[in-house]
């Protein structure tokens, strides 16, 4: 190497150093050793059996001409209001979709204060 080459990396390696410590440009053969090496060893494989065990549970199924995740056909998810029949995407709604089956609004207005009533089987009469 040329004197021009090793004395930007040495320049290089003082700016790493500071920046980040005086391990980042150790030589890893100073402290590396069979004990880290087997314990990094059984580390990769783990992760490798953790992502094959991913890899088996995201099965791709074809619908509509589509590829769909096979897990999120099997969620059941009550995103549509029974009430006013909008389909709501919103965070808010799930919980009141959950347990009411109508959205925020729709439980504002028929539901808060007469649970009871709805407990019962009372749904607002649909306007068409």
């Amino acid at each position: 190497m040329s004197g021009d080459k090793q004395e930007y990396i040495a320049k290089l390696e003082k700016a790493i150093s500071q920046k980040y410590g005086e391990e980042t440009i150790n030589n890893p053969k100073r402290f590396w050793n069979e004990e880290k090496e087997k314990e990094y060893v059984n580390q990769s494989l783990e992760e490798r059996q953790k992502f094959a065990k991913l890899a088996d549970t995201d099965t791709k199924v074809e619908q509509d001409g589509f590829l769909i995740n096979k897990k999120l056909l099997t969620r059941d998810h009550n995103r549509g209001c029974s009430v006013c029949d909008i389909y709501s995407f919103h965070p808010r709604d799930d919980l009141y979709m959950n347990k009411f089956g109508a959205c925020f609004s729709c439980y504002v207005q028929y539901v808060e204060g007469r649970k009871e009533r709805w407990a019962t089987g009372w749904r607002p009469n649909k306007e068409k």
